[in-house]
This record gives C-alpha cells, sequence and structure tokens, in this order.
C-alpha cells in the first residue's frame, strides 16, 4: 500500500505503506501485484499444509459472486488473487486472537498507536462480517500478530499471511512503521489509516481503484467507505476457494 497526501491533519505524513495478501503472493503496491505482476515494494506469502474442511459449499461460482458485486470491488479481488477467494472461517464461537505490540518501544506519542490498531480491527468486524476480536497478550496465542518498527523501506506498513488448501486463512502478520522513510514521524491519525488498510488486507481485501475507498493503493481518506464495506461483507458472505 501507499499512503500519500490528502489526510487534512497528516498531510505528506502518510506516504509509501505496502499492504499485502495471498498464500504463494508477492505484493508490488504502488500499481498492487500478486506473484503474477511486479510493483513497488513486496510482501511474501506461504501455504500452509493442513486444510480447513469448511461445512457445506466448497466454492462460490463467479455468476453468484457477481449478481452481488454492485457497488464492491470484489472484481478486483479475482483479478488480483487468481480468481481466488481467500479469508478467515467464520469466527462467531471462537474469536480470532489479535496480538497488538505494546512494549516499551511504544511510548510517549506513540503510546496511541496500538489502541489506533485495536480500532481498525473493530471498524471491520463492525460492517457485520462473521467475525468476533479478542486480543491477547502473547504472540504464542494469536491468529494476528502485529509489530513495529522504526521505519520500512519505501513504505509504512507491510501485512503478509498463510492460507490454507481451500482460502481460508490460518494467520497474519502485520508490520507497521512508526516514521516513513525519510525519518518524519507519523502521528495517530496517520497510523489510523494504514492500520485500516493493512487490517482490510490481513483480512483478505486486495485493492480497490476508487481513491475514496481505505483500500486505495494511495490512501486519502481514514475511514471505510461503502465500497470497503459492501466488498468484506460479499467476501465473508461466500466460502473461500478457487472461483469458475
Amino acid at each position: 500500500m501507499q499512503v500519500h497526501r490528502s489526510l487534512p491533519v497528516v498531510g505528506r505524513l502518510l506516504t509509501f505503506a505496502v499492504a499485502g495478501f495471498a498464500a504463494l503472493g508477492v505484493v508490488d503496491c504502488s500499481t498492487f501485484v500478486t506473484v503474477r505482476a511486479r510493483g513497488d515494494g513486496t510482501l511474501d506469502g506461504s501455504v500452509s499444509r493442513t486444510p480447513y474442511s469448511a461445512p457445506g459449499r466448497v466454492r462460490a461460482t463467479l455468476s453468484e459472486i457477481m449478481s452481488g458485486a454492485t457497488g464492491t470491488y470484489i472484481d478486483r479481488l479475482l483479478i488480483d488473487r487468481d480468481s481466488t477467494l481467500e479469508r478467515w472461517p467464520d469466527r462467531l464461537g471462537p474469536p480470532l486472537r489479535v496480538w497488538i505490540d505494546s512494549s516499551a518501544t511504544i511510548g510517549g506519542e506513540k503510546a496511541t498507536f496500538p489502541a489506533a490498531v485495536r480500532g481498525a480491527f473493530d471498524q471491520w468486524i463492525a460492517t457485520g462480517i462473521p467475525l468476533r476480536v479478542s486480543y491477547v497478550s502473547s504472540p504464542n496465542d494469536a491468529n494476528i500478530r502485529v509489530r513495529w518498527t522504526e521505519r520500512l523501506n519505501r513504505k509504512t506498513g507491510s501485512t503478509s499471511w498463510r492460507t490454507d488448501r481451500g482460502g481460508y486463512l490460518t494467520s497474519g502478520e502485520i508490520i507497521l512503521a512508526t516514521h516513513v522513510s525519510d525519518g518524519h514521524p507519523l502521528d495517530s491519525r496517520g497510523m489510523r489509516a494504514i492500520a485500516l488498510h493493512e487490517v482490510g488486507h490481513a483480512l483478505g481485501l486486495s485493492h480497490s481503484l476508487n481513491e475514496r475507498d481505505i483500500m486505495a493503493p494511495l490512501v486519502r481518506v481514514d475511514g471505510l467507505s461503502e465500497q470497503d464495506r459492501g466488498t468484506i461483507k460479499l467476501l465473508y458472505s461466500l466460502p473461500a476457494g478457487q472461483v469458475h
């Protein structure tokens, strides 16, 4: 993901951020690509050897998906991910466990950053998708881990994940930079925007071509759009896996 300009408070503090996706995928986020394309920054993914056995249907049809696609960018997701839907299995019982590094390295002005990340998860969950989230104190107990670094090369965030053979997500990691590449610090509003974008990828979304969406490659907003909400709700109404 690249984050750029436009938030009034953030200004130029939101610059390059990579976001990522997909088993066996590589993402270069200036143009958003998969293992089959190239761009500006990279993200690696890999495949778990233990498949998740989902109940009911094992795959969705293209006609079924497109019948509900109005007001979404699900078409971009299918293009970017080689016609594969990747998402977490429903977790309305045992929740999705998230660990956010809240160590002493995130102090002072950056003390609000963990809360910004929790708010990002909460906004996506509030769309009504069949997930619950709990925040755990140990990375060993987590399905998704969120870590911090002072800066990343030409980006401010990176997300990777694993899927099983059926396309269901099994684990993920988000790395967020506290400074842009030139050393300029991010503020809480900038971190909120970056976290929303990266969490969207960790939940299975690809990029949108609409600059009003949080999932646009160049992030110009700090909240979810109706297209963001519609796309993740459609994704989580369908089974993971290859689409035909």
